[in-house]
């Protein structure tokens, strides 16, 4: 059982840089890559089914210019216990991409698919993610069923092409091959870097929060021992998106645990008190699993929501699972 303790924030102070977010076009999604230093490049997917498993996807890059290495991943859980973990490293000279759309290919094998012809003719984003290493595959598409967004600064660039979309398709584990099917994720992040730690900011708390029809995602950035930044952004299902005001959220770390010789949140809670959209959610722990990404130590939770989203005159429970990130490069 975990041993949890109160934990209290009333010495941080909010600072507000992020600037809002904005609509995306499909080149938001491409490959940037990075002339000047080398940098991190990843795109982000991720998935919980109706059958007790759920899955974290990745294709990160390393590189300048056209130098560096490519990392295609599979991350597979059932009921939050990691099953499944595998990685590849490649030379980048095997990697084809596009600075025009989302895509990426290694050694002539497409892992990330986004279907032109039919964001042309209708406008939705639909992504495929197929990727095979050793006895594990994942072969799955990604509808999206609202509207995504961007945010960027000069040290950090981030876009949500799925803030929520419809997921189905095949998992392998074991050698079974399982047809799954849930909501999911997607993101991409790029121009990361020693220099985007040194002022962006030490680490982040990150997740999304869904209802029937409304999502949330949101963050804390964390910009020292005592400054942090805020964002939320609610999405509406086959709409628009709304900016919250970083003062008008309320982010608090209830509880923590003590694993690793480390400090790890174990419950989360998230107030919204905007003019037309109120959101009160509890995110409790269920399964945390323990990492890393780039040098940094890193958490990704499985956990159970409770809660309500409200918007425009609609309230809407919030329940069931979320998949949720800590990271921290300082501690």
């Amino acid at each position: 059982m975990l041993h949890q303790k109160k934990h209290t924030m009333s010495e941080e102070k909010l600072v507000k840089y992020t600037p809002p977010a904005e609509r995306i076009t499909p080149k938001d999604d491409a490959f940037h890559g990075s002339p000047k230093r080398i940098s991190a490049e990843w795109w982000y997917f991720d998935a919980v089914f109706d059958n007790g498993y759920s899955s974290h996807l990745g294709f990160k890059t390393f590189s300048k210019g056209k130098i560096g290495l490519v990392s295609p991943m599979i991350e597979l859980y059932k009921d939050g216990e990691l099953v499944v973990q595998k990685q590849k490293k490649h030379l980048f000279k095997n990697f084809r991409t596009s600075k025009e759309y989302p895509m990426a290919e290694v050694s002539d094998k497409p892992i990330i698919m986004f279907d032109k012809e039919r964001y042309k003719k209708t406008g939705e984003w639909v992504y495929n993610f197929n990727l095979e290493i050793d006895e594990c595959l994942v072969d799955l598409d990604f509808i999206g069923l609202t509207e995504g967004f961007k945010i960027e600064t000069e040290n950090e660039s981030w876009s949500v092409a799925l803030p929520k979309a419809s997921v189905k398709g095949e998992i392998q584990v074991n050698d079974e091959k399982i047809k799954v099917k849930g909501i999911g994720y997607h993101d991409h992040n790029w121009n990361y870097s020693l220099l985007t730690v040194m002022n962006y900011g030490i680490g982040w708390y990150w997740g999304k929060i869904r209802s029937e029809t409304f999502n949330i995602v949101w963050a804390k950035i964390v910009k020292s021992s005592n400054r942090y930044e805020l964002i939320a952004v609610v999405n509406i299902d086959n709409n628009s998106f709304y900016n919250i005001n970083p003062e008008n959220i309320v982010f608090k770390v209830d509880d923590f645990t003590g694993r690793y010789r480390r400090k790890i949140p174990t419950s989360i809670s998230i107030e919204i008190n905007d003019e037309n959209i109120k959101a009160d959610v509890k995110m409790k722990a269920d399964k945390i699993h323990f990492g890393k990404a780039l040098v940094a130590p890193y958490w990704r939770y499985h956990m159970k929501t409770d809660g309500f989203i409200y918007v425009n005159g609609e309230k809407e429970n919030v329940e069931g699972i979320c998949i949720t990130e800590y990271l921290k490069f300082s501690f």
